[in-house]
């Protein structure tokens, strides 16, 4: 079958498994619509797919970047003259600190590592759910970092300060948390916010990792960009733009922007005119 094939030429190029599982769903739904076979979809079949659905922009994005990557291992375009919305721009949705503190000082075990790992490493729901113990290493001035297979199977070294370090198992092999799936991590981490009266979704430990980082470094793009693992600056550009201070002490300081501020008291007017006169 042509896309068991697929599968394998896809993971010798090192995607991730997710990448992969989803490449094969979108093309499967639009043969299964178009009662071919995947190697017999043509750019009218795509087209008749999109033409009978109502996508959001970024589902039509995405589902062209992979039938991109079909059409192209397949030999085939399968996107020609179909027009790719532009990537939306998104917002970065921290976790609070008070809510971050909250979380943590209620969970424990792996769970309280899960809620750690991405509000101090960044790490998404799928990283830290196929954690390995061969993924950890201690360097000779004991300090421990964590290489992660994040988006495209590229490889990045992550820092693990001493407070997630505290709530690893190092002492055994392979996956910490056998049998765990990134939903699994995430509606967990939800479940347990929501009985404690703090609604979340399990990236948003992630973007208060990015925000925290570019404040602690000074404001520095480039090494959060390097921490956050992005591929792009513009990427990272939203971490900046929540978590720049100044933004906030600028529109801070505008006239009446605090209310509970003494109004000054205005001039006179003999010495308005004296102003006004030059005298």
């Amino acid at each position: 079958m042509v896309l068991d094939e697929f599968i394998v030429a896809q993971r010798a190029d090192g995607y991730s498994s997710n990448t992969i599982a989803a490449r094969v769903r979108c093309v499967s739904a639009i043969a299964k619509a178009a009662l071919v076979s995947a190697e017999e979809l043509s750019v009218e079949h795509v087209l008749s797919y999109f033409g009978s659905r109502s996508l959001k922009p970024w589902s039509r994005r995405t589902y062209l970047n992979h039938l991109q990557a079909f059409g192209k291992w397949l030999g085939v375009d399968l996107v020609t003259g179909i027009r790719k919305p532009p990537a939306p721009r998104s917002t970065p949705n921290p976790l609070p600190e008070e809510e971050l503190t909250k979380l943590t000082a209620r969970t424990d075990g792996r769970q309280r590592a899960w809620v750690l790992l991405g509000a101090f490493c960044g790490l998404r729901a799928h990283e830290t759910a196929k954690l390995r113990r061969e993924d950890i290493s201690v360097l000779q001035d004991g300090e421990v970092v964590l290489r992660v297979q994040g988006k495209g199977g590229r490889t990045d070294v992550v820092p693990v300060p001493p407070v997630v370090v505290r709530e690893l198992n190092l002492s055994s092999e392979g996956r910490l948390w056998s049998g765990v799936s990134p939903e699994r991590v995430s509606r967990t981490i939800a479940g347990v916010a929501a009985k404690h009266g703090i609604r979340m979704r399990y990236h948003q430990l992630r973007h208060r990792f990015g925000t925290a980082v570019y404040r602690a470094s000074g404001r520095d793009l480039l090494l959060t960009q390097r921490l956050m693992r992005h591929a792009s600056p513009a990427t990272t550009a939203g971490y900046a733009a929540v978590a720049d201070d100044q933004i906030h002490s600028v529109v801070g300081a505008l006239p009446g922007a605090d209310p509970d501020a003494r109004p000054k008291r205005p001039r006179s007017r003999r010495a308005t005119a004296c102003v006004s006169c030059g005298g």
